[in-house]
């Protein structure tokens, strides 16, 4: 689902960038090889970002990751930015999307067996077949919020202050030295 956004991104900076040696041209369309670094770079993060956070998302558990998360941006705190609630949105998040990707195939699922292709046709088509899924999807996601919402306010959820950790992180030495290693 990625290739679209990275093969446009380099296309585009590819065709756009201007500067260094004209290596092609045709039209409006110019290759320079200002153009070809600027594609390779974009490139590059692109395909080690997904390859980082996938890795990331893999290794570590989303409770881990959320806790993570409020612990660097706890510093915030003292400019009134709510960080226990960007955590649990967070963990929230990563809760969820197996539960959405399932949502998502028994959705396609019901929507094939009503006689809807989603392989064929132009990108346009493609993009038209899709509206079908996003809006039972979209609605399954809200009434699920919602239930988790009433879920925690039955059991009495406060946020923020006031709440213990199960796992206190504690900065350490090592935690230092491997920050400054990278």
């Amino acid at each position: 689902s990625m290739f679209f956004l990275i093969a446009f991104t380099t296309l585009f900076q590819l065709f756009f960038i201007s500067g260094g040696d004209v290596l092609f041209e045709m039209g409006f369309i110019k290759i320079t090889s200002h153009g070809i670094e600027q594609a390779g770079i974009i490139f590059c993060r692109f395909v080690l970002i997904i390859f980082f956070s996938t890795l990331l998302t893999l290794t570590t558990m989303p409770l881990s990751l959320a806790t993570a998360v409020e612990s660097l941006l706890g510093p915030l705190k003292r400019f009134k930015v709510p960080v226990h609630e960007i955590g649990l949105m967070l963990s929230m998040s990563l809760r969820f999307v197996p539960t959405l990707m399932d949502d998502t195939i028994r959705i396609m699922n019901a929507q094939k067996a009503r006689g809807v292709d989603f392989g064929e046709g132009n990108l346009f088509e493609q993009m038209k077949a899709i509206i079908p899924i996003l809006i039972p999807l979209f609605v399954s996601s809200l009434n699920r919020a919602e239930d988790l919402a009433t879920a925690m306010e039955a059991r009495g959820y406060q946020g923020g202050d006031g709440r213990s950790k199960y796992r206190v992180l504690n900065y350490e030495m090592r935690d230092a030295i491997a920050g400054l290693s990278l």
